[in-house]
């Protein structure tokens, strides 16, 4: 129908219409523009089958009880850089391009953090000697290796009570978001919406103050399993005492580790698009305990008999792959080929085609430590990373730990080299 044939009051009305969508237009380009003006971008939800990573190898550098580093609390600043220097050394000496460096290992800091105090095993009073996420980026920078902030995102403390923290600990102003467990370690109640959001705020603050090229979570979410005997010998689990927590949020699921799992699933995606909104280049990824799912009776799983990340610490690490919330997946697979329970190739194999399709890169995360208990270690290393590299999803090793790797234990180091030094 023309124009010319409606009436005045049709016409009235298209015209209204028009102009409401006008208004719209104009409204939203006007919020986008200033939205950029302000230097942020709209979150862009995840791509499904996002391109993989490209390769990194790497070596996890452990703060925990001071592991491999610092050597113990309170060393001096000349002392601190000196053992950085050594670090990004050595690791370029093995090959390696990446360091995992762990910056919070027990929601504390070995950085200058607004949100979380010194760690404790950098300073037994609470002094930031030196910012050593910084120092050590600028110093493996001139190697040419990248830098991943290593995050242990729920543990609060390795024994005693939230009142034993330093007076600007987070755990310490909310205990409530705290429970101990049998194991005497203090862990954050995951399934307390806050409790992700502080995880996720950490986040942001790395990722916005440090030229960190990734993120990285290790295996501890819920606590493993620990086992309480009674008098007469029964050993049962202890329990995690968070059912007031369930009571509070959990009233959608009828079973408390589907709402743990989902916790879990919730923290990871939050962490991962506080990351992407912060720096889109840079990585996030998640290094869970090797086994997901045991196989046997289930087609799901892998071939094996170990403990069960799914259920032991309700960590579904294909929801997060499958969901595009990680960008590469590094499972702790610790064992030989001929490891009866839990074969190193059958495990390769498993993630590998699990991961096949997701977008998510495979990085397989390697027992160096364990050279010191196989027998006849020479060259498992180099077998390993030989046989990952036949996978499609492969995207890296990464080796842990460090002080094997310093001392060429059982001529391991050697073997880092053949493998990435090109005469």
């Amino acid at each position: 129908m023309k124009l010319g044939n409606l009436d005045k009051k049709t016409v009235t009305m298209i015209a209204s219409v028009a102009g409401a969508f006008v208004l719209i237009f104009v409204v939203i380009t006007v919020v986008l523009l200033l939205t950029l003006q302000n230097g942020e971008e709209p979150f862009e939800e995840p791509a499904e089958n996002k391109p993989l990573i490209g390769e990194m190898n790497g070596v996890w550098i452990a703060s925990i009880s001071n592991i491999d580093f610092p050597s113990r609390p309170d060393l001096t600043k000349s002392e601190l850089k000196a053992e950085l220097d050594s670090i990004v050394e050595n690791t370029a000496a093995a090959g390696l391009d990446t360091i995992f460096f762990q910056v919070r290992p027990s929601s504390d800091a070995l950085y200058k953090s607004e949100i979380f105090p010194v760690s404790k095993y950098l300073s037994s009073e609470g002094k930031l000697t030196l910012d050593c996420l910084e120092y050590i980026i600028k110093a493996a920078k001139k190697e040419g290796i990248s830098v991943h902030a290593w995050i242990n995102p729920l543990r609060v403390a390795v024994g005693g009570t939230t009142d034993d923290l330093p007076k600007d600990h987070p755990a310490k102003a909310n205990p409530s978001w705290c429970q101990k467990y049998a194991d005497g370690k203090i862990y954050y109640d995951c399934g307390i919406p806050k409790v992700r959001e502080l995880v996720a705020d950490g986040i942001r603050e790395i990722v916005e103050n440090y030229d960190v090229a990734g993120v990285v979570f290790d295996d501890y979410f819920y606590p493993y399993p620990y086992y309480e005997t009674d008098e007469e010998g029964n050993k049962t689990v202890a329990a995690f005492a968070d059912g007031d927590t369930f009571s509070n949020y959990g009233t959608e699921y009828d079973d408390i580790g589907d709402w743990r799992r989902n916790n879990v699933n919730c923290l990871v995606e939050l962490s991962y698009k506080t990351v992407k909104k912060e720096d889109k280049d840079c990585l996030f990824g998640v290094s869970p305990f090797g086994i997901w799912k045991n196989g046997y009776g289930d087609e799901s799983g892998s071939a094996t008999r170990g403990s069960q990340s799914y259920f032991d610490i309700y960590c579904d690490s294909l929801a997060w792959a499958e969901g595009g919330y990680v960008d590469y997946i590094a499972p702790q697979l610790y064992w030989t080929a001929d490891t009866p329970a839990a074969s190193y190739t059958a495990l390769t194999e498993w993630w590998a085609m699990s991961l096949e399709g997701t977008g998510t890169a495979f990085v397989v995360s390697h027992a160096a430590y364990r050279y010191d208990e196989w027998e006849s270690p020479s060259g498992i290393m180099t077998s390993q990373v030989e046989n990952a590299k036949g996978y499609d999803v492969y995207r890296g090793s990464i080796f842990y730990g460090y002080d094997e790797i310093v001392r060429n234990k059982e001529g391991i180091t050697d073997e880092l080299k053949k493998l990435y030094i090109k005469e």
